[in-house]
């Protein structure tokens, strides 16, 4: 995780950025609650504990049953030793039947608990030797740290939790209620799976609470160690987004071009309808080469006059109509070509310029 231990955490104002979030997610830091991953494994090993609890209970049954079935007073010669092999490999048999798919479900949950938070991640660098992390003294200080600290009582107060409730169920469930000795082993065994089913699901909805609290903080945490000061917040824009002066400069000089382009575009235009003083559209229209005519220039105030003046210099005529120049100058982009709606008042105006030059439409 990023290291803001050695800076002061007055200066750390600046929330982290979205960039910075996945630069280190790339790096394979990410927010993580081991709570969250313990409580998938836990609900997992519990559920299909209760699921496999008779298929479990039937292959016991049939080992003991088998077990105490043979003669066990036999001496440890060498068909003793043979028999004794075979219990051992039967009770293994057993262990490994009853536990492999617990173990099995649990391992799968909990690497699906992980991929849930982190939402799945592959990166190298956390195995890339560091010698910070063997560093003794740096290990010290994190040792007794006051986040380790925080965590040890979190630890010892969930710990203390769960045995208060586990203390309670057991009070209530099994040591105020009397058995009798008439009672068959079926309806004990019965007995203690629904306290079993009870206990479990008190104690897993306990650490979902915790699981939950801890996946906040650590969000929490995780984020409070990725802010930057002010100035590395500077920094990490014009990193990312380069300096603002000179994007700022960049874009001052394409306007620039641009500009000159349309001045030049002016030179070339059929017509140019003005305002008649505070806007001024350009348009251009070739019969052979375009569908409609196109709005090459436009500009108002001081840039109206500009594109006036040049196109008085070209002998580009100039028309007033203040409705027309108006809507072309709001609805009509540079480049764009006039609306459908507006084809019969732009053709009546260049009718009547290409009558003043002796042309026809």
């Amino acid at each position: 995780m990023a290291d803001n231990q050695d800076r002061p955490r007055e200066d750390l104002t600046e929330e982290a950025s979205p960039y910075r979030i996945e630069e280190f997610r790339r790096r394979g830091i990410v927010s993580q609650s081991r709570e969250i991953s313990g409580l998938f494994v836990l609900a997992a090993s519990a559920f299909t504990l209760l699921l496999y609890a008779p298929e479990m209970g039937i292959r016991i049954s049939e080992f003991m049953r088998e077990v105490f079935q043979l003669d066990l007073s036999v001496k440890l010669d060498m068909n003793g030793g043979q028999l004794f092999h075979q219990i051992l490999y039967k009770a293994l048999s057993v262990i490994i039947a009853v536990i492999f798919p617990i173990c099995l479900i649990g391992f799968i949950l909990g690497v699906l608990g992980s991929f849930v938070q982190t939402g799945g991640i592959f990166s190298l660098d956390p195995l890339t030797p560091d010698l910070e992390r063997i560093d003794p003294i740096k290990g010290l200080q994190k040792f007794f740290s006051i986040k380790h600290l925080l965590d040890g009582v979190r630890l010892v107060f969930k710990m203390v939790t769960l045995i208060l409730v586990s203390y309670l169920i057991i009070k209530t469930k099994i040591l105020e209620t009397s058995f009798s000795v008439f009672i068959g082993p079926k309806a004990v065994f019965s007995y203690f799976g629904e306290f079993g089913k009870i206990l479990l699901f008190s104690l897993t909805g306990v650490l979902l609470i915790f699981a939950s609290i801890d996946f906040g903080l650590q969000k929490w945490e995780f984020l409070k160690n990725l802010r930057l000061t002010k100035q590395e917040a500077k920094q990490e824009l014009k990193e990312r987004e380069g300096d603002p002066q000179i994007k700022a400069r960049i874009r001052s000089v394409q306007k620039e071009l641009a500009r000159r382009r349309m001045m030049q575009a002016v030179k070339k235009a059929d017509v140019v309808v003005t305002n008649p003083t505070h806007i001024a559209v350009a348009l251009a229209y070739d019969k052979n080469n375009m569908k409609a005519p196109k709005v090459v220039a436009k500009g108002a105030e001081f840039l109206a006059e500009k594109i006036k003046k040049i196109a008085l210099e070209a002998r580009v005529p100039l028309v007033e109509n203040v409705v027309l120049a108006r809507t072309l100058y709001k609805a009509v982009k540079v480049g764009q070509t006039v609306p459908r709606v507006l084809y019969q008042a732009v053709a009546e105006i260049l009718a009547y310029v290409y009558r003043l030059k002796n042309r026809r439409l």
